[in-house]
């Protein structure tokens, strides 16, 4: 099951994080575990704010599928080309103001393009082994959802890589 609960203070805003099986409702944000076909994964980060990574994905737009917006973040966010997807969780945020948004995360096969020119906020992206991904991820080691996320995120990759 896809259960956990995590709360999260940021500039006096409380965000409250709940995981969900599926929605039943259509996602405001996408994010994946992106694999190569090496077996890296995909992160990406702006080092003139942090150093620490997140990962791919972002939002939903107006007539878009969630499917074409991960398409879509991949491309602006990494120069990478997604093959193929699976669901593999998704979360209710709820804000202390009162706002209320859901992500869908995804298991995904890309091709990372030899070059890479930022064009949104992402200034540099990061292949990194499964074995790295909760040091780099920057909230890999706080939040609950993280080790969850990669151990499906694993369970798909073997899976498609038929190891």
């Amino acid at each position: 099951m896809f259960s956990f609960r995590h709360e999260w203070s940021n500039s006096g805003i409380t965000y409250t994080f709940t995981g969900l099986e599926t929605l039943t409702v259509p996602p405001d944000r996408v994010k994946t575990v992106a694999f190569t076909r090496a077996g890296k994964i995909l992160l990406v980060t702006n080092s003139v704010w942090s150093p620490q990574c997140w990962l791919p994905g972002g939002g939903v737009e107006d007539g878009e599928t969630p499917e074409e917006a991960l398409a879509r973040e991949l491309v602006e966010e990494a120069n990478a080309t997604l093959h193929q997807r699976v669901k593999i969780g998704a979360q209710r945020i709820d804000e202390s103001t009162g706002k209320t948004w859901y992500e869908t995360f995804y298991w995904s096969r890309v091709t990372v393009a030899q070059s890479f020119a930022p064009q949104t906020e992402v200034t540099e992206r990061h292949l990194v082994t499964p074995d790295a991904f909760l040091d780099r991820l920057f909230w890999g080691r706080l939040d609950p959802k993280a080790p969850i996320l990669l151990q499906r995120a694993q369970d798909v990759e073997r899976r498609f890589s038929g190891l």
